[in-house]
């Protein structure tokens, strides 16, 4: 469809700041010939296997901590937004070996491609002497007095490889006897606490001395059956040489300490915007700290392999009024760009343009109602918040950004992109521009929405029918270039400011714009059901 508009040069001034003035209702009335796609069931992509074993048949103790436990990994997994009828349960008689692995392996094979899985265990670890490699095994006890060792678990869940787009795993168990052989033979500084290990050998304590058990090795494990270190998450209780402490009625010390964070005790450090792995954990060890006191019982430290910077749990977006934008004082048209190089690109329908005269007021709106970053850490915070976007990427997933020039002269030169996908997808750009203000959301925009890429195909950005001109101030332009396989909801872009001198949404870099650019392009903003993106993160120079 053909719509008659006026085009212009746009400038890259002050971060986009001012913008050429065009007719409102035009511009809103284009934004909405966006691409209509079905919203899928919320988070319907994602599930969680949930493992709880406080009873067994063999000597092992009770841990009367973990029905809390399960309680308190339904809860996280909503938190993750997974859907109550996407959550298993397995519990107690259920939870034999041969149970667990065949709900692992069938758990494995029907996750989403493309969703988010999260596998919690709570229950005793254990260790034993294998009489054929004459070596020490350790793992995950089963409900049957069986060991689940870090290569069958690995084996099991292989499958979520190359489907899923994120694993995380949370263990809460522990296989060390060397702080239990000291505690056994005096007082409990608190005695509420049970540790959650479990020998399997008669001489378990002195034959086989058990450490905690390792991440590392089922990390390893699985890398070694095609897993990739972006794509999945180990945590553990506790590290080598400590103890995992159940407490009956409350849950396992770890899991307390991970469920309040999780839910929203953990700080958001670097005012990114959210909240990744690695500050959950700062989080939970200081709750941990605190929980287990006293010469006996040392609190045990939660250790995470693989992506720590994953952000678990998106914060819900933040409703501000943005200000304005200033508007640009030229109006003239301008000519084509010369015709591309002689690639595969995507053919551009030709725009009939038709001068429309600007709004000579200038609209005003409540000023923004927030906290500003401080002065001296707004750069880093907004830079933060583009790579905790980009750390959320899919590596079987890759894009390629080729700047036509990397230092561009205020007042001359224009933004020119080629960006080759390696799969079909969605097209974003975000830009913070050099005065650190504002984020833009460049493309898609008012003027050019449809944004669906082929794999293997270049395209050009900005397209003909719209430029942007450097018009400084001087310093680094960060562009965030995504490349995503379902959509984003247009139609919440409400959420950022919306000027209608510009073609360009934008969110102020405050906190709640930082979160707010976080939710909308790796939270809720998603629509469809595959959750892989690509991403890379390029910087522009504006110079005199």
């Amino acid at each position: 469809m053909l719509i008659r508009l006026f085009l212009t040069r746009l400038k890259l001034s002050k971060s986009l700041d001012e913008i050429f003035m065009i007719n409102k209702l035009l511009l809103i009335t284009l934004f909405c010939l966006s691409i209509s796609v079905t919203h899928a069931s919320e988070a319907q992509n994602r599930s969680a296997l949930i493992i709880g074993i406080g009873h067994f048949a063999g000597p092992a103790a009770d841990l009367l901590g973990v029905p809390a436990d399960v309680e308190m990994a339904k809860e996280i997994a909503k938190a993750m937004d997974i859907p109550d009828e996407n959550i298993t349960v397995i519990r107690d008689e259920q939870a034999t070996k041969k149970n667990i692995l065949d709900k692992l392996k069938v758990f494995s094979k029907k996750a989403s491609d493309g969703g988010r899985i999260f596998i919690y265990f709570s229950g005793h670890g254990t260790r034993y002497l294998n009489p054929f490699t004459n070596s020490c095994q350790e793992g995950l006890l089963s409900y049957d007095y069986e060991t689940i060792s870090n290569i069958e678990i690995a084996d099991a869940t292989k499958n979520l490889n190359n489907s899923v787009d994120k694993s995380i795993m949370i263990v809460d168990t522990c296989h060390s006897a060397g702080v239990l052989n000291k505690i056994r033979t005096r007082a409990l500084s608190n005695p509420n606490l049970v540790a959650k290990f479990a020998s399997k050998d008669k001489d378990g304590y002195e034959v086989c001395t058990p450490v905690n058990y390792r991440t590392r090795g089922l990390f390893d494990e699985s890398k070694a059956l095609g897993a990739i270190e972006e794509n999945i998450v180990y945590v553990s209780s506790a590290r080598p040489d400590e103890v995992s402490w159940d407490q009956p009625g409350k849950g396992g010390v770890a899991t307390q300490a991970l469920k309040a964070c999780l839910l929203g005790q953990a700080k958001d450090i670097n005012n990114s915007g959210a909240v990744s792995l690695e500050e959950v954990q700062k989080c939970a060890q200081v709750i941990m700290d605190a929980k287990v006191p006293g010469p006996d019982q040392i609190a045990s430290h939660i250790t995470i392999r693989g992506n720590r910077n994953l952000i678990p749990v998106i914060s819900e977006p933040v409703k501000v009024i943005q200000n304005t934008t200033e508007p640009l004082i030229s109006t003239k048209p301008t000519t084509q760009i010369a015709s591309l190089n002689k690639v595969e690109t995507q053919v551009i329908k030709p725009v009939e343009t038709k001068p429309i005269d600007s709004p000579s007021i200038k609209p005003s709106l409540p000023p923004v109602v927030d906290v500003p970053a401080h002065k001296e850490d707004l750069a880093a915070a907004s830079l933060a918040t583009l790579k905790d976007i980009e750390s959320q990427k899919n590596p079987f997933r890759a894009v390629s950004v080729k700047l036509a020039k990397q230092f561009l002269k205020i007042n001359k030169d224009y933004l020119d992109l080629e960006i080759r996908p390696s799969n079909d997808g969605y097209l974003y750009l975000i830009l913070l521009g050099s005065d650190k203000k504002s984020f833009y959301v460049l493309f898609p925009n008012k003027l050019d929405s449809d944004n669906f890429i082929r794999a293997n195909t270049i395209i050009k950005i900005p397209r003909e029918s719209w430029q942007i001109r450097s018009a400084g101030p001087t310093g680094v332009n960060n562009l965030l270039v995504m490349v995503s396989d379902s959509p984003r909801d247009l139609s919440r872009l409400g959420q950022f400011g919306e000027d209608p001198n510009s073609p360009f949404v934008y969110a102020l870099n405050t906190l709640s714009g930082r979160k707010n650019l976080i939710e909308y392009m790796v939270g809720k903003g998603q629509e469809g059901t595959s959750e892989k993106f690509a991403a890379k993160l390029v910087t522009i120079s504006e110079v005199k």
